[in-house]
């Protein structure tokens, strides 16, 4: 006959969902003779954090040193690459969301807290994607005049195309090159949060993107491309979107 507590952990176990992977991260069973002595530290740091926060449900979750053991050797590709701040930081969303009374988070639940800890653009000073896209998309016309939220937005705007951003006016485009933003913006945003240079960071391949143009969307690309280098011939600068498309036009027409 099962006891309260069996049950208990039987419902526990079979909530538990596999948390998102990132470059960083495995899903593998590890051997702890598979990790360095800054990972196991890791690992052990994450899981006496959880400790210290739930208690007795920890107890409850990990009866044994067996079973808190063989929960390391499962997750440990999740958290073995975290540092003490991301560790920390994730804690402290941890604590939020059981104030909150959000049910996932209310018994220890150790690959949705692995996710919580995982670092995320926010953490770093980066805008989110939406609010990124959404400020290359007002901005697009005034490039070199926008104070920009973060060197990676206005990255990711040229690398997309300021020219194809600031003339969209089609839904079925403006997604598109939303996706295209999204791909460089996520890949430039990588670069920050691993502590390397946005200045020569490689430009992404066709591959990298995972997505080929289909043939109306090359030749709207075609079309854009053309239009750009006929305002170029009549020395019309295209960074400078509209307001400069403007200022030309009002001296022709004097």
């Amino acid at each position: 006959m099962e006891t309260a507590i069996q049950k208990i952990q039987a419902g526990i176990k079979n909530r538990q969902l596999p948390a998102p992977s990132s470059l960083k991260t495995s899903t593998s069973t590890l051997r702890g003779d598979q990790l360095s002595r800054e990972q196991r530290a890791a690992v052990n740091q994450f899981y006496n954090r959880i400790r210290s926060i739930y208690g007795s449900k920890y107890k409850v979750t990990f009866p044994g040193d067996a079973d808190e053991r063989l929960s390391k050797l499962e997750w440990a590709g999740q958290v073995m690459n975290l540092t003490a701040t991301d560790i920390e930081r994730g804690i402290e969303k941890l604590k939020q969301r059981i104030v909150a009374c959000e049910k996932d988070y209310q018994w220890p639940n150790v690959p949705l807290i692995a996710a919580l800890c995982q670092p995320q653009p926010e953490d770093y000073g980066l805008p989110s994607l939406e609010q990124a896209w959404h400020e290359v998309q007002v901005n697009s016309y005034q490039v070199d005049r926008h104070q920009w939220s973060h060197p990676a937005v206005r990255e990711a705007g040229k690398r997309t195309g300021w020219f194809d951003i600031m003339g969209c006016v089609d839904d079925y485009r403006r997604r598109t090159l939303k996706k295209q933003f999204d791909r460089h913006y996520r890949y430039l945003s990588r670069r920050v949060m691993d502590g390397q240079s946005l200045d020569d960071a490689p430009l992404l391949l066709e591959s990298d993107q995972n997505q080929k143009q289909s043939l109306s969307e090359q030749l709207l690309a075609q079309q854009a491309r053309q239009l750009e280098d006929e305002m170029k011939a009549m020395g019309i600068n295209p960074a400078g979107g509209r307001a400069e498309y403007l200022k030309r036009m009002k001296g022709v027409l004097k």
